[in-house]
């Protein structure tokens, strides 16, 4: 097998994964028959030469039609939160474990989707970001979708995408962090949470590497799916997510005001200590009262439009 061919080869493989595209799909695209781009994708004969034709044609076309990197989810405002939870990202990056929780609208969901799409711009993303949900989420599911976001090898079946994540991971030159967010959702999905810690435990096998990090993220019953259930036992998940633990609420008072300030203008105190006041909430764990995020958002829109404004933000 020629150089070229094993650099097309393995181009065409990573563009399958993070397209979802099959085979028979891109050699329509391509121009050849489905038999011939999958004998030339694989190690098997090909014809009388070397592929060299063929490769060249796989690589201008994936040239012609590059990846579009996802767009970033809105405007991100930085807060006391924000920078926490850079700070969790980081310890995760460095091949450390943990766990993140909060009430809804305290912006946990927006910064981790946020961090992943900027990183995601990168030739090797730093950061793999999976929502979760309480319906379909099988071992399948999510090995697809972490090889989507790191471009691991195009493979068919369960077995064949574990192992092909596994190569994408151990060939990278710099540590991966997997953020599983509403991580509450999994609580039945037991084989799902003993995948990803199999993946994240034999990435950091191997010597000398930083491999995998992992960050649980969700509301504050995420800790609920590790308890011990059905003859199930999570010692060893506990004893991993402990390594760093942060509970956020959103924006404090002032980093809310501003804001609203950033937003719209400078408003009478008087309007922001009333939009802020039905922006607040409890939180069921603590107690403690948070402006929620969310409805800080919803308010700003309202605002924007009764004054004749628009504009996106989040």
């Amino acid at each position: 097998m020629t150089a070229l061919r094993e650099e097309a080869r393995q181009a065409l493989h990573v563009y399958m994964s993070r397209t979802g595209l099959t085979l028979p799909q891109l050699a329509q695209r391509i121009g050849y028959s489905p038999y011939s781009l999958q004998q030339f994708s694989s190690h098997a004969h090909y014809g009388d030469g070397d592929g060299h034709l063929t490769a060249e044609a796989v690589i201008a076309w994936i040239r012609s039609n590059p990846l579009r990197g996802p767009e970033l989810p809105g405007k991100l405002h930085q807060t006391r939160a924000t920078r926490e939870m850079d700070a969790m990202l980081e310890h995760v990056r460095s091949g450390g474990w943990g766990v993140l929780y909060g009430p809804s609208g305290a912006q946990k969901s927006f910064l981790l989707e946020y961090r992943a799409t900027e990183s995601a711009q990168d030739s090797e993303p730093g950061i793999v970001y999976v929502r979760t949900s309480p319906a379909g989420m099988t071992p399948n599911v999510l090995l697809r979708r972490i090889s989507a976001a790191i471009g691991a090898p195009y493979a068919q079946y369960t077995d064949g995408v574990r192992q092909s994540v596994l190569y994408a991971i151990q060939r990278r030159r710099s540590s991966l962090a997997l953020v599983l967010d509403e991580a509450d959702a999994l609580y039945h999905w037991v084989e799902t949470l003993e995948t990803l810690r199999e993946i994240g435990d034999l990435a950091r096998m191997r010597p000398g590497r930083a491999g995998v990090g992992i960050l649980v993220a969700g509301n504050e019953r995420v800790m609920q799916i590790f308890e011990n259930r059905r003859g199930v036992y999570f010692e060893k998940w506990r004893g991993r997510i402990e390594q760093q633990e942060l509970q956020v609420l959103g924006p404090s008072l002032e980093e809310a005001a501003g804001i609203l300030t950033a937003e719209i203008g400078e408003l009478k105190e008087k309007t922001i200590r009333g939009i802020l006041d039905g922006c607040a909430a409890p939180d069921p764990l603590s107690r403690k009262s948070y402006i929620n995020m969310h409805r800080l958002f919803n308010a700003i829109r309202e605002f924007k439009a009764r004054r004749g404004g628009n504009g996106k933000v989040h």
